[in-house]
């Protein structure tokens, strides 16, 4: 018997008497123990990840420049000694087994566009500890605007003290679009964004166009339709993705209802919520969350929008006795979240906090949340609050103005005081053009913020019409 265990024995006959009776019938002296799961803890593991966020998967925008600047790190388990040494370069040839693996037909990113500082080489040294390294791109206009190019970097040689147990420790993956000719909603790197829901069953998403400051920006930088279902499918025996005629018409028309928004550098995405049957968002087994957002990763990619919102919300009680659905709570809720990321990883996964949508696990099969929620945003009244323990307010709203019934406002000092509370987003619900006064009354403070007034509508759009209508005076043409 290891040293080990005599220490944990000890410290179970010091719990005391009660303890001690309640285990002394199954004690068995001189038995065999099994150290199966004790393999590999003396093992210096160590993973590949982003330098800043110590994420694996990473997306990278260029709005103002073409070039751009990070680092990638090797994170380690037990630490480093003085001759700890790692070579990191490119990985071309795994491209393939991620796009085969994930069911994606990413293009990779040229690598004579990238350089690793010090040949690729990390160094562990008593003076500077464990290093960084700097990876610089440089894509000129080489890129395709808007496209995802993927860049896999890998620790291709590491030392003998360093053990690398898989492919995903062993690599970095970077998304990288050039977003230069979409810049109109960037209103820079710490200013707050602008998370906008859109009632699409009465109101046209073009009308995000209608909220223009006077420097030619655009207020909103992520609009979703709200909103598709949830539902169960009896004869394929599966939940699926339900959208209402509305949402199918703009999801058929996206070239011209849709992708405007997208050439002026607006996310669009589809809203998902339940639909008062046995389905829900925070109600499927792992197999029915990673069947789902697989189907959600489909239509993202058929329709080229940027992620998903999901809402815990009209929904029944489950069938357990299903299994594609599992028992209703946050740890469902998130692993959908979790899966929905890993079937698309350069889009966005948001969530509306409200339901089994809040409350969350830090993790879910050991990765913090950080990693697979993009975007909170909170219900009306209230603040997002962040998940797990990395996650900082950068990703969640601080501010739900619902424009519909009138609830909250962007006053003069909304932004700043937002931003020192650490917050990068506001959220608005169903501005529509009959309320466009009292819509951009509730929005007074935002010129004071971006230091550019927000100009009075002249257009807006009407019903699944692609064309602009004169604002005021066709409003009820």
């Amino acid at each position: 018997m290891k040293l080990r265990y005599i220490y944990c024995l000890a410290g179970l006959l010091s719990l005391g008497g009660v303890l001690f009776s309640s285990c002394t019938d199954d004690l068995e002296i001189g038995k065999n123990v099994d150290e199966s799961a004790l393999s590999g803890i003396y093992e210096n593991r160590g993973y590949l990840c982003d330098a800043v966020t110590s994420k694996t998967e990473q997306v990278i925008e260029l709005y103002t420049s073409p070039e751009y600047t990070t680092s990638v790190k090797v994170n380690l388990t037990k630490g480093f000694v003085a001759q700890t040494s790692m070579k990191i370069a490119v990985d071309e040839a795994y491209l393939d087994t991620y796009n085969k693996e994930h069911g994606t037909d990413y293009v990779l990113l040229p690598s004579e566009l990238v350089s690793l500082d010090n040949g690729g080489v990390i160094q562990a040294s008593i003076e500077e500890g464990m290093p960084s390294l700097e990876v610089k791109l440089a894509v000129g206009d080489r890129l395709e605007a808007g496209k995802t190019y993927v860049l896999p970097l890998a620790i291709m040689e590491n030392s003998s003290d360093v053990t690398i147990k898989n492919e995903t420790d062993k690599h970095c993956i970077y998304f990288i679009r050039d977003m230069r000719q979409f810049g109109d909603t960037y209103k820079g790197e710490d200013k707050l964004k602008g998370y906008l829901f859109f009632e699409v069953n009465g109101v046209n998403p073009l009308n995000a166009l209608s909220f223009q400051l006077e420097n030619g920006k655009y207020l909103w930088d992520v609009v979703v339709l709200f909103a598709a279902n949830i539902n169960y499918d009896a004869e394929a025996g599966r939940p699926y993705v339900k959208c209402n005629p509305n949402v199918q018409y703009l999801l058929d028309n996206n070239e011209t209802l849709l992708q405007p928004l997208r050439k002026r550098g607006m996310k669009v995405l589809l809203g998902l919520l339940g639909n008062h049957d046995m389905t829900g968002l925070a109600q499927l087994s792992d197999q029915g969350a990673k069947d789902f957002a697989r189907e959600v990763a489909q239509y993202c990619k058929a329709y080229n929008l940027d992620g998903v919102n999901y809402d815990d919300e009209y929904s029944s009680s489950p069938d357990l006795d299903n299994p594609s659905l599992g028992p209703h709570g946050p740890a469902a809720a998130a692993k959908l979240c979790y899966e929905t990321k890993k079937a698309m990883p350069d889009k966005l996964v948001t969530i509306f906090q409200y339901g089994s949508f809040r409350g969350l696990p830090e993790q879910v099969n050991g990765v913090d949340a950080d990693q697979w929620i993009d975007i909170i945003v909170p219900n009306y009244g209230s603040s997002a609050n962040t998940v797990g323990s990395i996650m900082t307010k950068k990703k969640c709203a601080g501010l739900a103005i619902e424009f519909n019934l009138g609830y909250g406002s962007f006053g003069s000092h909304t932004g700043d005081q937002l931003v020192k509370e650490g917050y990068g987003w506001f959220m608005g619900f169903a501005p529509s053009p009959e309320k466009y006064t009292s819509v951009f009354n509730s929005l007074n403070g935002v010129g004071d913020y971006y230091g550019s007034p927000l100009k009075e509508p002249t257009i807006f759009y009407k019903k699944n019409d692609p064309n602009p209508s004169n604002y005021p005076s066709d409003l009820f043409n």
